[in-house]
């Protein structure tokens, strides 16, 4: 995050000691809010509605006109009181990856000639550009990073962190749906017997039935949450990038 958004990282001190941190970046207009983290014994004193309200300020500042972020279902009624409304939910799951072999066309791996219609197609889909964020999920040569396209035309993509094992971005457009599993079955086939992770829209109820079958279990839910103009939803989003990232 720090590399990411050098100048949208936080602390607040109490004297000298650090008692509370929040992350933020910035894809155009959209902001978004990260960790949020603040010390056991300095809670319920104002010091997470403090972080807050400076890293929105920054964020403004910096041209955002919508604010976004993920909160566990308990901290809800706080961003409430920061004027946040909830958007929609996603289910975080847990489970192995697992060998199989993709329906029909099997997705390839990115490459560089892929990486300008993979960051428009995210950009229709979210509503700002996180060109920065992919460009550097790409270049690091441990992560899987695939596409499918349609004749010529881009129209899925799918990320996973390797060290992280976490599985996304993941994007497609809701014609094709195949494509889209099939982006999701490579990812898992490289992580065969690995402990992986992966957050799903809760009203994609399709992608969540496919992966309790494959014996992924839920961990929890977050609720995704903005300020200012409505976060955009074109039904392409299939998996988060991260809880701090969007």
């Amino acid at each position: 995050m720090m590399k990411l958004e050098p100048e949208g990282c936080f602390v607040t001190l109490d004297d000298a000691e650090r008692v509370g941190i929040i992350t933020t970046i910035r894809f155009d207009s959209l902001g978004w809010i990260g960790n949020l983290i603040v010390d056991h014994n300095h809670r319920l004193k104002g010091v997470g509605c403090l972080l807050m309200k400076h890293a929105m300020d920054y964020l403004m500042s910096k041209s955002a006109t919508t604010i976004g972020l993920h909160s566990y279902i308990d901290t809800v009624p706080f961003y409430e009181r920061l004027g946040f409304r909830v958007n929609s939910s996603f289910i975080r799951l847990v489970g192995q990856g697992i060998a199989g072999n993709p329906r029909v066309k099997a997705p390839r791996k990115m490459t560089e000639n892929d990486l300008a219609d993979v960051i428009n197609l995210d950009k229709l889909c979210i509503g700002g550009s996180r060109e920065r964020l992919l460009r550097r999920i790409f270049a690091d040569s441990g992560n899987l990073c695939y596409v499918t396209r349609n004749n010529k035309q881009l129209v899925g993509f799918i990320m996973a962190d390797w060290y992280s094992r976490e599985i996304g971005p993941w994007v497609c457009h809701p014609s094709f749906n195949c494509e889209a599993m099939n982006l999701l079955k490579v990812v898992l086939n490289k992580l065969a017997g690995l402990e992986v992770r992966i957050g799903v829209p809760e009203k994609r109820r399709e992608i969540l039935a496919a992966l309790r079958d494959m014996n992924f279990r839920d961990e929890f839910k977050v609720m995704r949450m903005y300020y200012g103009g409505i976060l955009g939803n074109k039904g392409c989003l299939l998996a988060m990038e991260s809880l701090e990232r969007g």
